[in-house]
């Protein structure tokens, strides 16, 4: 666990099962969130920090943090051929395929980016190894992940998770993953701090995010079954990943409801779950979604805090209720 701690948004802990109580939070609740609030702040110190300008040219904002990776050594590690790793190296035919679903759904500014990466990250960098890593959850990335939302007495929302992507890297003689490489990226736009995301190598878009003044953005995985052929399927009907679209989402839109039910009525190439909080009282939703724009009947339903049902707190661990 590498947690990640904002001015309004917490993300750690894991769990069994999307659920809802009626009854208050008590003491032994209360102590536990200041508990966990301390041990975030701790941990969160050592976090490398970078800007990302919107305003600068999109194929060099990124550059301070690709030289950063690049100087620590881990695209080499990432991108070395002869090395096993579940991101490197799918099978021809299915990276031929979301190669050209991610490519469908790059605009100019993506494009860009991407161009960027391949200026300055050397080594094995690829358009492919980029397309990998933006669809890497499409493409059925053995991660999972758990999400918290749970309201304070005076309606102010916590939003915990934890990132249980696994990933094994060799830097220097010594295993890294994911909690080594993660870093904190502000977003700016016209000179002030837009968005904050937590960040790995050769990310295009958000998985962890908080729009400042805004709402947070958690995203969870959702196995229904045969999930890579059923993604690639969708993918190639239009379907969106995620990744790109939350992160437009989130640079043009402030207001939360806005984004819930903007994402709500996403047609997604993969089911998964969101887990969202705003900055007013009780505003905090649960987003059990499935592929191709629609929900099934079987499907849990949007889901959130609520003053009036003393629904004051969701965990939401990779599993429908319903």
């Amino acid at each position: 666990l590498k947690p990640f701690v904002s001015a309004a948004v917490v993300r750690a802990t894991r769990g069994g099962a999307t659920r809802y109580r009626t009854k208050p939070p008590n003491r032994v609740m209360a102590l536990m969130f200041l508990i966990l609030l301390s041990l975030l702040a701790l941990s969160a110190v050592a976090v490398p920090h970078f800007n990302v300008d919107l305003d600068v040219d999109p194929e060099e904002r990124w550059r301070e943090v690709i030289l950063y990776y690049k100087d620590l050594g881990a695209i080499e590690a990432m991108t070395r051929r002869d090395q096993e790793h579940p991101m490197a190296s799918p099978p021809p035919e299915v990276q031929r395929n979301w190669n050209e679903i991610v490519q469908s759904q790059l605009d100019e500014d993506f494009e860009g980016e991407v161009r960027g990466w391949l200026k300055y990250g050397g080594f094995n960098v690829t358009r492919e190894w980029l397309f990998t890593i933006t669809a890497q959850y499409e493409m059925n990335y053995p991660g999972f992940c758990s999400g918290l939302l749970a309201a304070m007495p005076n309606g102010t929302v916590v939003h915990g998770r934890n990132m249980d992507y696994p990933l094994s890297i060799e830097i220097n003689g010594k295993p890294v993953g994911y909690p080594e490489l993660s870093v904190d990226v502000t977003f700016l736009r016209s000179g002030q701090p837009l968005m904050t995301s937590v960040t790995w190598p050769g990310q295009l878009g958000i998985h962890t995010a908080m729009r400042f003044d805004g709402w947070t953005f958690e995203q969870n995985t959702r196995r229904l079954g045969d999930d890579l052929r059923l993604n690639t399927a969708a993918g190639q009907n239009g379907g969106r990943i995620f990744q790109l679209l939350a992160r437009r989402i989130m640079e043009r839109e402030p207001d939360f409801e806005t984004a819930v039910q903007e994402l709500w009525s996403a047609n997604l190439a993969a089911p998964m779950y969101f887990v969202m909080t705003g900055k007013g009282p009780y505003e905090a939703a649960v987003l059990t979604m499935d592929r191709g724009g629609v929900h099934e009947p079987s499907s849990s339903p949007l889901m959130r805090l609520s003053n009036e049902s003393s629904t004051w707190h969701l965990l939401q661990t990779n599993d429908d209720v319903n």
